[in-house]
């Protein structure tokens, strides 16, 4: 067995089922491999959407991500898509080579991969002999998942796709860690109001959060990563969306419960507004596998290591008392966060006129349309902002955001890998326009591979997000105008159904999900004349602030006085 049938017949002992990549001149003999295993290998446009593709495969899946490259410019081009994974906590297994040794100088395509990945993975691995290889492989599958999840480089010397590798022999079956959790439930039958935050370390224990949420009556808040694990629709969901502040419901939620139950929270910058969440320490609970999040950002009265699922299945044979909560208090809660949440972002761009509706509106006949079967993809932007709104996730990992690395032109082939994991779910990538500029080559993998995928492209002409940055501080926009495409014409030339958001949305809605394959649908936006009217006044400020010193201010108040 050579070193690239080794890699194919190891990935499938370990499970895995898909290989996202692009072949070239060095791995040739890997994709010969590949084309004969059970592994089916889906080649991108180019890297960099490759590894977004892997991507969001495991963040649908909870599964390592495998990633191929070439050397030097494959390399490279793939970096951004290992950052999204590593600030995400998504494992990924990066399978690419190292060129061979050669003393000459400006030697083609060299480059010190070790040394740039270093930074971004949670480990290196180098592979020198053919022994080494199998051993290598599990090694790094199994580092990809351990403790807080990332991106494991595995960089195969130059030669040994084609050298006699021996295997080494298959893993031993997972094994669940015994955890001691007599603090934990002390804690909790002293608990008169719990409640429970659910990051995206809760995905895969969605059925043991949900019982015990239940059996504590205990309210159930979610990181943007963390939604799905109870349904939004669930009564004891109380779904807050950070990414325009942090509202006034949840700082009064926490400061009336006595503990707060942090399960596989992070707490980083999006799942923690922006370090504005206050969690006092003798309030917080936390549990997560990785010893650095515990010690990070938000010191707790007791700090378990051990996977939330380990913790919850040691948890269920506890009795545990139903906390204080009444029923009518928590569906008082749920309300005054739904509606906090719903309220719409300032200046909110609405539909263009040929639709009826909203852009909350939009996305609740998706959810009725798809039946609970949604699981949304976003890219970065103001779409983003509106899709954590407005969309309804009810399955586990039922919305994958580029969270906290937040790379534009993530949405796209990142619902390409999402698909390919969940083919029960409709998926519906929401992409800006700017970021389906910078992946509209996707959509021409995806009819080439068949994935039955909705892609939502917010059309209002600009990168909007930043434009409203601008318009908020100068009342002017500079460098985000966008000369869109025909979308019903780019939809015709890669072979993908069309259709114009316009007329009845749910109509359109049932008539979307019902058409199979790739589906382009263009959602035009607009502003409103109250965005028009904040542009005006913005510039009005910028053009005086230079004039008005304080002897300026103090003799305009005294003119409005009298």
């Amino acid at each position: 067995m050579n070193g690239a049938t080794l890699i194919c017949a190891s990935l499938e002992e370990l499970g895995v089922s898909h290989v996202f990549g692009l072949p070239g001149t060095q791995n040739v003999m890997l994709y010969e491999a590949l084309r004969t295993s059970g592994l089916r290998s889906i080649s991108a446009s180019d890297e960099g959407a490759a590894a977004f593709m892997a991507t969001g495969y495991a963040k649908a899946s909870g599964h390592v991500g495998v990633l191929t490259t070439i050397p030097g410019p494959g390399f490279v081009y793939a970096l951004a898509g290992i950052v999204e994974a590593q600030h995400d906590s998504i494992p990924l297994l990066w399978v690419t080579l190292r060129q061979a040794d050669n003393t000459r100088a400006f030697q083609l395509q060299r480059i010190d991969q070790a040394a740039m990945a270093q930074p971004v993975v949670k480990r290196c691995m180098q592979v020198e002999r053919a022994d080494e290889l199998a051993r290598a492989l599990l090694e790094a599958h199994a580092e990809a998942l351990a403790g807080e999840p990332g991106p494991v480089l595995l960089e195969i010397a130059s030669g040994l796709l084609e050298a006699d590798c021996p295997r080494a022999h298959s893993p031993a079956p997972a094994v669940a860690t015994a955890v001691d959790v007599g603090l934990l439930e002390a804690l909790l039958r002293a608990s008169t109001r719990p409640m429970i935050y659910a990051g995206q370390g809760a995905q895969g224990a969605s059925d043991e959060v949900r019982r015990l949420a239940g059996r504590l009556r205990a309210p159930v808040l979610f990181t943007s990563s963390g939604r799905g694990v109870l349904p939004d629709t669930d009564p004891l969901a109380l779904v807050k969306d950070f990414s325009t502040g942090l509202g006034s419901v949840v700082p009064a939620l926490i400061e009336r419960a006595d503990i707060v139950l942090a399960l596989g929270c992070k707490f980083t910058h999006n799942g923690s507004a922006g370090g504005r969440l206050q969690l006092p320490a003798n309030k917080l609970v936390r549990i997560d596998s990785s010893a650095d999040v515990l010690a990070a950002n938000y010191p707790a009265r007791l700090g378990v290591r051990a996977r939330v699922e380990d913790v919850l299945a040691a948890l269920a044979g506890v009795e545990l008392p139903r906390s204080g909560w009444a029923e009518h208090e928590l569906a008082e809660w749920r309300a005054r966060l739904t509606t906090e949440n719903s309220t719409p972002v300032a200046h909110e761009p609405v539909l263009g006129e040929t639709a009826t509706g909203s852009v909350r509106e939009f996305f609740r006949v998706l959810a009725d349309a798809t039946d609970g079967r949604a699981i949304y993809v976003t890219d970065a932007g103001l779409h983003q902002v509106l899709t954590r709104r407005y969309a309804v996730a009810t399955l586990p990992r039922g919305l994958l955001c580029p969270s906290d690395f937040q790379s534009m032109g993530f949405g796209l082939p990142g619902a390409i890998g999402a698909a390919l994991a969940r083919p029960e779910a409709c998926v519906i990538a929401c992409v800006g326009d700017g970021g389906l500029a910078l992946s509209a080559g996707e959509l021409l993998t995806a009819v080439r591979e068949g994935i039955d995928l909705v892609v939502v492209v917010f059309n209002d002409g600009r990168l909007n997000l930043i434009r409203r940055q601008q318009v908020a501080r100068s009342g002017y926009e500079s460098g985000v105008g966008l000369r869109n495409p025909d979308y019903s014409a780019l939809a015709e030339a890669v072979g993908c159904s069309y259709f114009p958001v316009a007329g009845d949305l749910e109509s359109l809605a049932r008539k979307i999900i019902a058409t199979p394959g790739v589906r382009l649908v263009e959602l035009q936006l607009t502003d409103t004349p109250t965005f028009h009217l904040h542009q005006l006044r913005s510039a009005v400020r910028e053009r005086v602030r230079p004039l008005a010193t304080p002897g300026f201010w103090h003799a305009l108040k005294g003119l409005i006085a009298r």
